[in-house]
């Protein structure tokens, strides 16, 4: 049987002063530790979970921003673009109407040119036919028989003209 003598009862009284100066000493300080780097995590973790939701609110403003911004940016070179080909558009108008200008005026100073060659060649034709033909007749020619001669080729180009 079981044998309990003193030293069982010392033993007992010596384990429950023990666990109560442990308890006191070292359970009570190492809980009340735990408890406070329990709770410093716990709040780590609600601070992180709050920077977490702000990074990402940021993060959504940062990607609308920059969307607004290509967005914007892509407004800005159509416009560029449109206006551009606008400018271009103007550009090769005024070109076109320069050069038919160009084209208007260089005919209009051939056909003064060509009518200045003509009427040249008029008086020297109806000159060149009086002689000839006061040659022909056998006397001089004169200014009349000049006159008459320019007159004659006027009718004709008049008459092929028509």
């Amino acid at each position: 049987m079981l044998n309990f003598t003193v030293t069982f009862f010392i033993t007992i009284a010596n384990f429950l002063v023990l666990f109560l100066v442990l308890r006191k000493l070292l359970f009570k300080p190492v809980t009340s530790f735990m408890d406070a780097r329990a709770k410093k995590i716990k709040d780590s973790l609600a601070e992180a979970q709050i920077l977490r939701k702000d990074a990402e609110e940021k993060a959504a403003r940062y990607d609308s921003l920059m969307a607004a911004a290509e967005a914007e940016a892509g407004r800005v070179v159509k416009e560029s673009e449109e206006r551009a080909a606008a400018e271009a558009k103007a550009l090769l108008e005024k070109a076109q109407a320069d050069a038919a200008e160009a084209r208007r005026k260089g005919g209009e100073a051939a056909e003064r040119e060509r009518e200045k060659a003509l009427q040249e060649l008029v008086g020297d034709i109806a000159a060149f036919s009086a002689e000839v033909a006061g040659k022909l007749v056998g006397r001089a020619a004169q200014a009349e028989d000049a006159r008459a001669a320019e007159a004659l080729v006027r009718e004709l180009e008049a008459s092929r003209a028509r």
